[in-house]
């Protein structure tokens, strides 16, 4: 027996008043090890660790064995109850207890009596008194802990401090005079604050005991280590620093099915023109290799497939013609083919015309040195003063527009008798002086001769196919007007009824037809403007409206305009809405001039130029009723007379004067 067991209090008269002996300490029950460490770690060393102590009753008369300590035991709703009353223990108590050393015995002190002051009564649990044989089958029902994630180290602290506060309320000595026999009431479980990462879904539903947990997933926590500041250790979770971003992470975690990025469409691969230029065998870029070598399928002449045969390529080959070329691209397909041109892909090759129709997003042209390059570097001449006329894809009319004197001319050929030709076309227009170079190309080499115009034109052999022609004009005879101002003799039988040389040249001061634009001139019967704006800008597209084909067939060549004037014999101004929006207009006042006026200011396009003449009363009236509509920005009446010699006196005859209005359409802003 234990010294405690062997005390016996001392005898009393039956008479005497007993005061109320004092509750005797008593070492606390056993804990775990890892939650005294935690409570140990929690309190601060100034204030007393909370521990559990027991509460005695009046001690009895006789000596009384102690009864052994019940287990608690899940609460239940019972008559019988113990009262929690706060009590303060030492703070070695509470480290010896840790240690799991008993507790020193401590003898009773006398206590002075004081007035008896009530507590306030306070709420006990209930409690269900247990005897010793239904210890082991209360054991039994009582389940097992589930263990708990862990929070964070701020959180952690503090729940540990809670936790050890609730331990402290809970469980309490009982108040003297209640009764020995009624054992501890069990501990009030208070429910652990939760750390911000367990309020989610995820933590609610792992806090229950009785759901399994998620196949794959694993029961053990996983703790995350944040630095947390010394002053925000004993801080309220309510002022410790939080993190949006993790919070919002956290939230997002469970519930959320993964979103998967949607692939990427690749985009077709463009077709790719390569320049193999005039070496062989050809010397080609890293580039151009690399095309080559992942090309679908790979087009070109019989004369380009041959030179890569020495490139011993590993994809299929198809044969195209150079003039076909956009046509089998089209039916084999663009996308991943590779086109390969002798020469450069733009200029000897239909790169142009694959780019107007594809577009540059599905057209990549990997350049070289084509024919003229070569001819004009050969002959030590500057591409930049050269100007190139294709007669592959134009006829030689063409050219007829081009000439003009003190020109260099580059013509690039598919003809082996084109050479005679223009030599031919150089005599007719006056050109007899004129020098031409052949440029032939035989084996990637170069081979330059030069003759006369007179000369060539005699000659009868046989030229390179794939020539290039080098033209330097020289002086001209005066066949071809250098500037606008055709003569009678270039204008044939339509000049009598010409609009006069004066009219025509102010009306193409006020027109100022650029190269690339579209221009209407409508007259009736007649196409001496339209002459004259064909043959001033060569490369501008013009419609002689109101004459016949058939007459300006015969009218172009004596004025050297070439294929880019087209004629258009009977038209009504309804009919214009099928030709494309033109640029700048010219129209001679004839019958209809108001419905002509209105039907082209329609079709014009924004910041065009509209010039109408007037040279009847009548079609003054008209130009003056479109004026008061449509405001003009110019008006001029010219008054001419033409002087001739009769019997030896010069005499000057009037002609009608001529009305000119100029329309600006506003320009798009």
């Amino acid at each position: 027996m234990s010294e405690e067991q062997n005390f016996e209090p001392p005898a009393v008269p039956a008479d005497a008043e007993v005061p109320a002996k004092p509750a005797r300490r008593k070492a606390p029950a056993r804990t775990s090890r890892k939650k005294a460490e935690v409570v140990a770690e929690a309190v601060p060393t100034a204030e007393a660790a909370p521990v559990v102590v027991e509460a005695e009753t009046e001690a009895p008369a006789a000596k009384k064995p102690a009864k052994p300590r019940a287990k608690r035991a899940p609460r239940k709703p019972k008559a019988e109850a113990a009262v929690v009353v706060e009590t303060t223990a030492d703070l070695f108590a509470a480290v010896e207890a840790v240690a799991d050393v008993p507790a020193p015995a401590v003898e009773p002190e006398p206590v002075a009596e004081a007035p008896v002051v009530e507590a306030p009564v306070i709420p006990a649990p209930i409690v269900e008194t247990v005897t010793p044989q239904e210890q082991p089958q209360l054991i039994e029902a009582v389940p097992a802990p589930v263990q708990e994630p862990v929070q964070d180290s701020a959180a952690e602290t503090v729940d540990a401090v809670e936790d050890a506060a609730d331990e402290s309320d809970d469980l309490q000595p009982a108040a003297d005079g209640e009764a020995a026999d009624a054992p501890a009431g069990p501990r009030r479980k208070r429910k652990r604050r939760r750390g911000r990462g367990e309020r989610n879904g995820q933590g609610e539903r792992r806090e229950q005991a009785g759901e399994a947990l998620p196949q794959g997933e694993s029961d053990e926590p996983v703790a995350e280590v944040v630095d947390v500041p010394a002053e925000a250790v004993g801080a309220t979770p309510a002022a410790m620093p939080v993190d949006a971003e993790a919070v919002e992470a956290l939230l997002a975690v469970d519930g959320e099915a993964a979103v998967e990025p949607e692939p990427a469409v690749a985009e077709p691969a463009p077709l790719t023109v390569v320049s193999l230029g005039l070496d062989v065998p050809p010397v080609l870029s890293a580039e151009a290799l690399t095309a080559l070598r992942n090309a679908r399928v790979v087009l070109g002449t019989a004369d380009a497939l041959d030179r890569l045969a020495g490139l011993e390529l590993n994809v299929p080959q198809q044969l195209c013609a150079a003039e076909s070329a956009h046509i089998d691209v089209r039916a084999v397909g663009h996308a991943g083919s590779v086109l390969v041109v002798t020469g450069d892909g733009a200029g000897d090759g239909p790169a142009a015309e694959l780019l107007a129709e594809l577009g540059p997003a599905h057209v990549r042209v990997l350049p070289g040195v084509g024919r003229v390059q070569a001819a004009c570097a050969a002959l030590g001449l500057s591409a930049e003063i050269v100007s190139v006329v294709d007669l592959r894809r134009a006829p030689l009319a063409t050219l007829r527009g081009q000439l003009r004197a003190h020109r260099l001319l580059a013509l690039p050929l598919a003809d082996a008798a084109a050479p005679v030709a223009v030599a031919r076309l150089l005599l007719d227009s006056g050109f007899a002086g004129a020098r031409v170079w052949v440029c032939e190309f035989f084996s990637g080499q170069l081979q330059a001769r030069a003759w006369l115009a007179s000369e060539l034109v005699e000659l009868r052999e046989a030229f390179d196919p794939r020539a290039v022609l080098i033209i330097a004009t020289g002086p001209s005879n005066g066949l071809f007007a250098e500037l606008p101002g055709l003569s009678d003799a270039a204008l044939g039988e339509g000049a009598p009824a010409a609009l006069p040389l004066a009219v025509r040249t102010l009306v193409l001061a006020w027109l100022q037809p650029a190269a690339w634009e579209t221009g209407w001139a409508i007259s009736d019967g007649e196409a001496s403007l339209a002459l004259e704006w064909a043959r001033a800008v060569p490369t501008a597209r013009v419609r002689a409206v109101g004459m016949e084909p058939s007459l300006l067939g015969v009218s172009i060549p004596l004025a050297g305009v070439g294929d880019n004037l087209s004629a258009i014999g009977s038209a009504s101004p309804l009919r214009c809405r099928e030709w494309p929006a033109p640029e700048a207009v010219f129209i001679r006042g004839g019958v209809g001039l108001g419905d002509w006026l209105a039907a082209a200011w329609a079709r014009l396009a924004p910041g065009g130029r509209l010039v109408a003449s007037a040279e009847d009363d009548q079609a003054r009236g008209d130009l003056l009723a479109f004026a008061t509509e449509v405001p003009a920005e110019a008006w001029q009446e010219l008054s001419l007379s033409s002087g001739e010699t009769v019997a030896g006196r010069l005499r000057f005859t009037p002609s009608a004067p001529v009305r000119l209005a100029l329309w600006r359409k506003p320009a798009l802003s």
